[in-house]
């Protein structure tokens, strides 16, 4: 490389001649976004900003959203509902005007409703020595079947099952308490009191 120098106000100053000059350097955007709210119970809403993404050298012309549960959306600011419990990734992906791009991973908590435990019982008034007849059929979840119905009576003892019979030998109040559990491993309860005759049960 060839120098070449130049005398001003009794300095002399080398420049070059036929140098290289430096090449632009490519930068990528910058992906930023923010999720609200980041957890909740499903059905669950979330709002996802990332308009807070920049391009040094450019500007971004696509954003591009990875839900993390098939779906996907596009846009600077997009909405998106959870229907089901469960840990999501969401990935925001940005590409800017010179065709350069950039990623970045979030994740929103989702929690499973609870189902609603409900239970009959037969005959109303029961008396001692008296079989009484539960039936937990009418329980449901939003998250699919329940799995599980477990029964305490009150006094100690327990069962398991969706109808279940059980005699009381002595008459009083009893804090029935039915508990259920679904597929998805979400429970409830619901608890009953059943007073118990000191005699035979009443009919009507």
């Amino acid at each position: 490389m060839k120098k070449k120098f130049l005398v001003l106000a009794g300095a002399t100053v080398a420049f070059l001649v036929g140098g290289c000059t430096p090449k632009f350097e490519a930068v990528p955007p910058e992906a930023l976004f923010a999720i609200r709210p980041s957890s909740g119970v499903a059905p669950l809403t979330v709002v996802c900003d990332g308009s807070l993404s920049f391009a040094e050298r450019g500007k971004i012309v696509e954003y591009l959203w990875d839900f993390g549960d098939g779906t996907r959306g596009l846009g600077p600011i997009v909405s998106h509902t959870y229907r089901r419990g469960g840990a999501y990734r969401v990935t925001l992906e940005v590409y800017d005007d010179q065709g350069l791009s950039s990623r970045r991973v979030s994740q929103v908590e989702v929690q499973f409703p609870s189902p609603t435990a409900s239970f009959t019982y037969a005959p109303w008034r029961p008396g001692t020595g008296e079989t009484i007849w539960f039936d937990a059929s009418a329980s449901a979840s939003p998250n699919g079947a329940i799995v599980e119905y477990s029964w305490s009576f009150g006094n100690g003892s327990w069962a398991k099952g969706e109808k279940v019979e059980y005699v009381y030998w002595y008459g009083g109040a009893y804090p029935v308490t039915l508990t259920v559990t679904d597929e998805a491993g979400a429970t409830a309860q619901v608890t009953v009191v059943i007073e118990v005759q000191g005699g035979p049960g009443c009919g009507g």
